[in-house]
């Protein structure tokens, strides 16, 4: 392929910034393949209510705002299919789509059949057993209905861990796995009229030290056991406050809030909704520890960036990090209220200078493993060896 641009349609439902991870990480991995010499674009719902869209520097967007009708039927919009329609005279060289269960996924798997080419398929989360469970009458409708179409037809996957690429297999699926984790960018250090800003916006951290939560709040993160952790953990350290960041996925509205009331928790817990930007990053870099009691995570976007910031880590073996473990960086704990506080009373323990520590360690394994332009040119490598039919890199499991 080396003697003609390698160009890629990534199809993704949205990269509303409110959305989720994939909001943020097919951005990043679009603008490091074109780093790598990949002409790749992004085409993409333009949800409505779910914040901005996340812009890729020099990443070309095909964007549509769907109406109420799309909205309702899950993405299933006739203007996004006018659109791909139009940019299936383009010359791709394949299709990589992002996600399932939403019309613009099997908008994804018809281009790439109407036009012949390649259709790679990262489902982001979205095959892991707790997700399966998630409101499972209603996937095993659309899994009869398009998705296992849509699934059998890819000529190969991509998953972000080795758990994934073990839920990929679970489900029957064949073809090879492409095993790349997302990419995470370093963040610049806050400046002092930013944490200044931060604690303006929210006097109650004043002279207190934080334990920060960022995630969508959705039943699979495990809010819900990190509340009734905290009410037997935090009047035990009241120099502390949980910080809850993040906005309510549909459907949970108000009910960790109304949870927190009713546990008694008082100021020793802070919701401050979603944070983007300098504030996002102040929060992260203000936290003296992060924690993510999720019940499935394919990657833990929001755990990547915590160690980004150098912030220590708890969380599941639900997620895919063992290297809090290896590197010293966090804990990685079995689920559950029993092992969540057994972590915590250990890490609330430690002095200010060994959590510090460990989150030097995890932002020096982010910077060496993490980098958008690492994980890029393994995807570049990716391509290439699928479509020139050659000998598969390491990292690709056939088995």
């Amino acid at each position: 392929m080396a003697d003609r641009a390698l160009e890629v349609l990534h199809v993704v439902a949205s990269i509303n910034r409110r959305t989720g991870g994939p909001a943020v990480s097919v951005p990043g991995l679009a603008a490091g393949l074109r780093r790598c010499g990949v002409a790749a674009e992004i085409a993409a719902l333009d949800l409505p209510g779910t914040g901005a869209v996340v812009r890729a520097p020099s990443v070309p967007l095909h964007l549509v705002r769907p109406g109420r009708v799309a909205c309702a039927l899950r993405g299933f919009s006739l203007d996004f299919h006018r659109r791909l329609t139009v940019l299936a005279q383009r010359p791709w060289a394949l299709v990589h789509n992002h996600g399932l269960w939403m019309g613009p996924n099997m908008e994804a798997r018809r281009l790439a059949r109407r036009i012949g080419v390649a259709l790679v398929i990262s489902p982001r989360g979205m095959l892991e057993p707790w997700s399966l469970q998630h409101h499972a009458a209603r996937k095993r409708l659309a899994w009869h209905l398009f998705e296992h179409a849509n699934l059998r037809a890819a000529h190969a996957f991509h998953a972000t861990s080795d758990q994934e690429a073990d839920s990929i297999r679970a489900v029957g699926l064949r073809q090879p796995i492409a095993v790349i984790p997302n990419g995470v960018a370093i963040p610049r250090s806050i400046t002092a009229g930013e944490r200044e800003q931060f604690t303006r916006q929210f006097p109650a951290l004043h002279d207190r030290r934080v334990l920060l939560f960022l995630s969508r709040l959705h039943p699979k993160k495990g809010l819900d056991e990190l509340l009734r952790v905290w009410q037997r953990l935090g009047p035990e350290h009241p120099g502390w406050c949980l910080v809850i960041a993040g906005e309510a996925a549909p459907g949970s509205e108000g009910i960790y809030e109304r949870q927190a009331r009713d546990l008694g928790l008082g100021d020793s817990v802070l919701f401050t909704g979603h944070l983007d930007g300098a504030c996002k990053r102040a929060a992260l870099e203000y936290a003296e520890l992060f924690v993510l009691p999720s019940h499935s995570e394919n990657f833990g976007m929001a755990i990547a960036e915590a160690l980004a910031a150098g912030c220590p880590a708890i969380a599941t073996r639900a997620t895919p990090w063992q290297a809090l473990e290896h590197e010293s960086a966090g804990w990685w704990i079995d689920s559950g209220t029993s092992s969540l506080e057994a972590a915590l009373r250990v890490a609330l323990a430690l002095p200010r200078e060994d959590l510090a520590a460990r989150g030097v360690r995890g932002r020096a394994h982010v910077r060496r493993e993490l980098s958008w332009l690492s994980v890029a040119e393994r995807m570049a490598a990716f391509y290439e060896a699928l479509l020139d039919n050659t000998a598969f890199p390491s990292f690709v499991r056939t088995d």
